[in-house]
């Protein structure tokens, strides 16, 4: 079974997700028995919101709230949104400055247009944050995501 076959037949699996697990050597492509068995289990699982909260408990607030506002962003990025979130008022910590930050932490280069990129991000997150507290903000927009994803579709 194909990629786009699986997709169909698994739902609510994307097809996102099915592609990550052939390229992480999870699933094979085609789709053998036991891999077919698998993605049966995993649906079953993931229409469950049982399943789903009790998997997701294992993560603390924030990190769930920004996985579901961010769910493309890696490691780096979410640490780069924090760093620029969890900035006292009036402080700034510039590109350069985050740049050598990655490199010491993580031990690569990241380019700078994305820095740039989470900077405004969290800039813009945190001025709609006057109001509300930036946990609910970031719910909120989230929330926004998927229903906006539902509407592309």
């Amino acid at each position: 079974m194909d990629l786009k076959s699986a997709s169909r037949k698994f739902r609510p699996i994307p097809g996102k997700v099915l592609k990550r697990l052939a390229d992480d050597g999870i699933i094979t492509v085609p789709l053998s028995r036991s891999d077919q068995k698998i993605m049966a289990a995993l649906c079953r699982i993931w229409t469950k919101e049982w399943y789903v909260a009790q998997m997701n408990k294992s993560f603390r607030l924030d990190k769930r709230a920004m996985m579901l506002a961010f769910p493309d962003f890696g490691k780096i990025e979410r640490y780069i949104l924090s760093s620029y979130l969890n900035l006292k008022p009036k402080m700034k910590i510039s590109v350069e400055e985050m740049a050598s930050r990655i490199e010491e932490f993580f031990k690569v280069e990241y380019p700078p247009h994305k820095i740039m990129r989470v900077r405004q991000i969290a800039y813009n997150l945190r001025r709609n944050d006057r109001e509300e507290t930036r946990k609910r903000t970031i719910i909120q927009l989230a929330l926004l995501h998927e229903a906006q994803q539902r509407n592309d579709l």
